[in-house]
């Protein structure tokens, strides 16, 4: 009966294309144990429901395992499929490194711990050096060449410039991602990283920086 109370609201004319966001409300099924069937109904407003569905705030923690590097890591939506059916979840990583006073660098990102595998999605793998004086320069995070700005002032491109993915640190369970950035002379920069991996749907992860 339910759906054909929802046709006979569109043959109604009752289909819009725009509401207020803040009085209108979607029907939504609320997890109750106290049910037979586990779920009550509920509403909650196209506002509060954009808010949860939406691109989440992050908030960078200082590393205390690395604090030249804030980071943070965050579930995105979205799924892969793998061609043997397994189903992939995403997460975004993201954070702030500050080098200076060297021509060499390996910051440990954080950790990511809990899963056997954990696949790089590639597309949108950014490394962001800023600070260079003039402009900033991207690269993939596969290893591109970025300027950045040495003891002078003066724009030198990198030698390396990568996010490595160690899971023989410790237990293959945790994935030690680190930036490492080389020069031919000691520079500074402060690199704006921005990630995404993949993990097993059936999987639990947590992030330590």
């Amino acid at each position: 009966m339910d759906i054909l109370n929802f046709i006979s609201w569109i043959k109604g004319k009752r289909q819009v294309n725009s509401v207020d966001p803040t009085r209108t409300l979607l029907p939504v099924a609320l997890k109750d144990g106290r049910r037979d069937d586990d779920y009550i109904t509920g509403a909650i407003t196209v506002e509060d429901f954009a808010a949860v569905v939406a691109d989440p705030s992050v908030t960078f923690v200082q590393g205390s395992l690395e604090p030249k590097v804030q980071a943070t890591m965050t579930p995105i939506g979205g799924t892969i499929t793998r061609s043997n059916g397994v189903v992939l979840k995403r997460y975004r990583i993201q954070g702030i490194a500050d080098l200076t006073g060297s021509s060499s660098y390996a910051l440990l990102i954080g950790v990511v711990s809990g899963s056997n595998t954990s696949l790089r999605v590639r597309e949108d793998s950014v490394i962001l050096a800023q600070n260079t004086n003039v402009f900033d320069t991207v690269a993939s995070a596969m290893g591109r060449s970025v300027l950045v700005a040495d003891t002078a002032g003066n724009l030198i491109p990198t030698l390396t410039t990568f996010i490595v993915d160690d899971n023989t640190l410790g237990s293959i369970k945790d994935h030690f991602y680190t930036l490492v950035m080389t020069a031919g002379a000691t520079f500074k920069a402060q690199v704006h990283i921005d990630f995404t991996i993949a993990i097993p749907e059936t999987e639990t992860v947590e992030f330590f920086n």
